[in-house]
């Protein structure tokens, strides 16, 4: 009996060290562990507190132009201008991605216990379904990071980062999971046997096509980027659903909103073959959380390869024009019955500048004639 009396005396006394190690910790150091290695956890809390809508993105909303924008408001922006009646932030970073977004959703409350109607806009794009962006060689640092969504004690995650107690696989690791894909990965199963069995085949057969070497650079990214099926199984996908049933839960209205993509330079060096897998996976996102009762908003399909801003790899980042447009048909879906505000003014000579002539990618393809690869 007095042993445990020994042992419950010091582990309560050890219970009451955590919890003053962890009140100095909180008092002194944690805010500038979360300025060092949570680049958006002080936004989160600022941008649902303050605004009635939250849009959450990657690159695609602040990147601009630098060839023709004279213009560089963000496709939130954008929407703030759309909307001058809803007050509306941004948590938005390069590379962020569903799993990311859902692990902020950590930090919210219950808008069932409030009088309060929040608006959620979340980025979809197919890259970040892939698995280029799943494996990704910043994914540890986008995981570290992520150990700040989450409303454990704060010691308790400098524990975890210390311990590097989250998914801190390295680049070399990621590497070879894409490879393992790109070997592995169907590209049959919905495309009626139009295109080569793996992405492995497909990029061997660009290898060997004795091509250019700027053509198959850039044949080469998109068939990573864009060479695989989407179904329930993918990971972006079932974090998206997972986003769709804790915004149900917290009474939160959820607006998906599907970005462009680049077809034009797909469908000018593969034919019908890649854009054939690319607007299947487009439906199938379209189709899937529609049924989930989730707001869709199909930005799929309204750009031109003049608008983007990197012309040899696939991004979506995009001029003023683009970045106007989609903000547009986002704020017509949420601003339903009513009319959005289109008559803000804009500077002049804006967006873009056409006296500055942006290098094309097509430019070169099209030169040597010879295209699309069979």
């Amino acid at each position: 009996m007095e042993i445990f009396k020994k042992i419950s005396l010091r582990l309560l006394f050890a219970i009451a060290l955590f919890f003053m190690c962890n009140f100095i910790y909180e008092k002194t150091w944690y805010k500038s562990d979360v300025i060092k290695y949570s680049r958006v956890r002080g936004k989160i809390d600022t941008a649902f507190n303050n605004a009635d809508i939250v849009y959450m993105g990657e690159s695609s909303n602040t990147s601009f132009n630098p060839w023709t924008d004279t213009l560089v408001e963000s496709i939130s922006d954008f929407l703030q201008l759309y909307l001058p009646n809803r007050k509306i932030s941004a948590i938005t970073h390069e590379s962020f991605h569903p799993g990311l977004f859902l692990k902020m959703l950590n930090l919210l409350p219950d808008y069932n216990k409030s009088k309060k109607n929040i608006t959620l806009i979340v980025t979809m794009n197919l890259r970040t379904c892939g698995p280029s962006a799943m494996f990704s060689g910043n994914e540890a640092a986008n995981q570290q990071e992520a150990l700040f969504y989450s409303n454990r004690l704060p010691l308790l995650t400098r524990i975890f980062l210390s311990l590097h107690f989250y998914d801190n696989r390295n680049e070399p690791e990621r590497e070879l999971l894409k490879v393992q894909f790109w070997r592995t990965h169907n590209l049959q199963k919905t495309t009626n046997n139009i295109v080569p069995a793996t992405p492995n085949k497909w990029l061997n057969h660009i290898e060997n096509s004795g091509r250019i070497d700027t053509w198959r650079h850039m044949a080469d990214a998109y068939v990573k980027e864009f060479g695989f099926i989407l179904d329930e199984k993918n990971q972006r996908v079932k974090d998206l659903e997972e986003i769709a049933r804790i915004c149900k839960q917290k009474n939160i209205h959820l607006v998906y909103h599907l970005l462009p993509e680049n077809r034009d330079y797909a469908q000018l060096m593969f034919g019908k073959q890649l854009v054939q897998i690319m607007d299947n996976n487009a439906a199938f996102l379209i189709q899937h959380f529609t049924k989930m009762n989730v707001s869709v908003i199909n930005n799929y399909n309204i750009s031109n390869y003049t608008q983007y801003t990197d012309q040899w790899y696939p991004t979506e980042h995009f001029n003023a024009v683009l970045r106007k447009q989609i903000a547009e048909n986002i704020a017509k879906e949420i601003a339903k019955p009513q009319n959005i505000n289109a008559q803000f003014q804009l500077k002049q000579n804006n967006f873009p500048n056409w006296d500055i002539k942006q290098p094309m990618a097509d430019t070169m393809l099209k030169r040597n004639g010879i295209l699309p690869y069979p």
